[in-house]
């Protein structure tokens, strides 16, 4: 196979990397076959000889024939300026400085843990060629399956050298509460145990401690919830201590329910507000691993409102990151080319979700979902690059009860989407709810500008669009409220005999 060479320059537009500029005269990546998803694997030396990390890249090999034989890494990468050599294949790398500390971390909890054993790992910078735009985006297709392959998956929350009583406590306290193989037993004894333990100044101190793990970077960053779903076998590296996940979750909500507790005093108090906002992100990790590994994949709609506090260098990664795990295949392959912009990539997953998912719950989201590019998108799609918070809604259709009038939309020319569904009347300003005007008013279509009441078939619904031409903005939901002198909106619909009418959003 061709070899690339790693002459590449210090920050790529795409995914900013450390300078290798060392690396200008070697050829250390060739070309992977997407078509058998191949990967390649890092053997990382377990002896220290001159206080350098010296690894080998391994020959690239199909996903499907390693299975279970290598051991993936998962951190937050940081800041590409600040950088720490190491040597690959005897040449010196440089790589993120947290990286470096993952690795020896990982090296330290592997000669404890697996003393007999290689220590082969895939990290991501080193074992794919971030400067090879083809390999990032089909590498990054199937990173689910990179994770869910791999025996077991290091997360290392921390970025230097920390103190690691915090863990070193949570460890302690697992062993020290017996659950004698009863569910509500141990949780039991483990809260009895908390409580008559407070007393104990060295216990509080430490418990205090181990809320330092909540204020990882880890927790804030978009693709690791990826790789944390998707792993199997997990342990958690804070320093030089470990923590299996199967041990964390069964500890983690009960020191979650206790977080508040007022015998700490003023001190914890504080710290706790410090925290707060990372333990709800800490919460919506440890729920929706819960959920996956009991349920299955995810609703993307929901992942994508619900994940919008999660930071990534490429604003596109926060839909690239969650493609492996939704339910459908909406057919979405990652491109990082500059020409495929990240409005580009909103109107094309709303497209998608709106042909494949039949429904139109996204104008629900879409009107609540505005950013920075929703002057520059179709009203109708959401711009899932906003930090705001956002109240999902469920996700049902309403039918009609004929079945004479199709549900589902189509996309028209340059984003338009076409749909049908009922003009109520008109929005009174300063009046909330609904308006049912006379006869003459109620079909009246002329006036730009003029916003009106629709509700749209196959939505949640009613909503407020803008007459614009002979097209239509969405504005914003009405109020759910039933009209006055009707039993509901199909009611009044229905009494006033009202027709399905074909609705063209831009």
């Amino acid at each position: 196979m061709l070899g690339i060479m790693a002459s590449q320059p210090s920050c790529w537009g795409i995914f900013p990397t450390p300078a290798n500029n060392e690396l200008t005269r070697h050829t250390i990546y060739h070309d992977l076959n997407p078509a058998c998803q191949e990967i390649r694997l890092l053997r990382v030396h377990l002896e220290e000889k001159d206080g350098f990390i010296r690894c080998e890249l391994l020959p690239a090999a199909s996903l499907s024939n390693i299975r279970g034989q290598y051991t993936a890494i998962s951190y937050c990468a940081g800041d590409p300026r600040r950088t720490k050599k190491i040597f690959v294949n005897g040449i010196p790398f440089n790589v993120f400085e947290n990286l470096a500390h993952v690795l020896e971390m990982t090296r330290n909890f592997w000669t404890k843990t697996f003393p007999d054993k290689e220590c082969i790992i895939w990290a991501d910078q080193i074992c794919i060629n971030q400067f090879n735009l083809a390999e990032r985006s089909h590498q990054v297709g199937f990173m689910r399956g990179i994770y869910s392959s791999a025996a077991q998956t290091l997360i290392c929350l921390s970025t230097t050298d920390v103190d690691p009583r915090g863990v070193e406590w949570l460890v302690k306290l697992h062993q020290s509460v017996d659950p004698d193989g009863d569910f509500y037993q141990y949780y039991f004894h483990l809260e009895y145990y908390l409580r008559t333990n407070l007393a104990n100044k060295q216990f509080a101190d430490d418990w205090f401690a181990f809320y330092d793990v909540f204020n990882s970077p880890w927790w804030m960053r978009t693709w690791v919830y990826q790789e944390f779903i998707s792993s199997s076998n997990i342990y958690f590296l804070y320093g030089k201590s470990s923590v299996p996940w199967k041990r964390l979750s069964e500890v983690l909500p009960t020191l979650q329910k206790y977080s508040h507790f007022p015998y700490f005093g003023p001190a914890f108090t504080e710290r706790q507000a410090q925290v707060a906002d990372t333990k709800n992100i800490v919460n919506f990790f440890v729920i929706s691993k819960l959920r996956f590994d009991r349920v299955g994949p995810f609703d993307l709609m929901d992942l994508l409102s619900q994940s919008r506090h999660l930071q990534s260098s490429d604003s596109r990664d926060g839909i690239y990151a969650f493609l492996g795990l939704v339910r459908e295949s909406y057919g979405i392959i990652p491109d990082y080319s500059p020409e495929n912009t990240m409005e580009r990539l909103l109107v094309e997953i709303a497209t998608r979700i709106v042909l494949q998912d039949k429904t139109l719950d996204i104008l629900s989201d879409a009107s609540r979902v505005r950013g920075e590019l929703s002057p520059r998108l179709p009203s109708w799609v959401p711009d899932w690059t906003t930090k705001a918070c956002v109240s999902l809604i469920p996700r049902t259709i309403r039918d009609t009860s004929d079945g004479s009038v199709a549900l589902f939309p189509r996309i028209v020319q340059s984003g338009k989407l076409e749909l049908q569904g009922f003009h109520i009347g008109v929005f009174r300003k300063g009046k909330l709810g609904w308006y049912f005007p006379n006869s003459r008013d109620r079909f009246r279509h002329d006036g730009e500008g003029r916003e009106e009441l629709w509700d749209i078939i196959g939505a949640q619904g009613p909503f407020v669009l803008r007459h614009v031409g002979n097209q239509y903005h969405l504005v914003r939901e009405a109020q759910k409220n039933k009209p006055a002198g009707y039993n509901s909106v199909e009611d009044a619909v229905q009494r006033h005999g009202l027709q399905a009418q074909t609705v063209v959003l831009s």
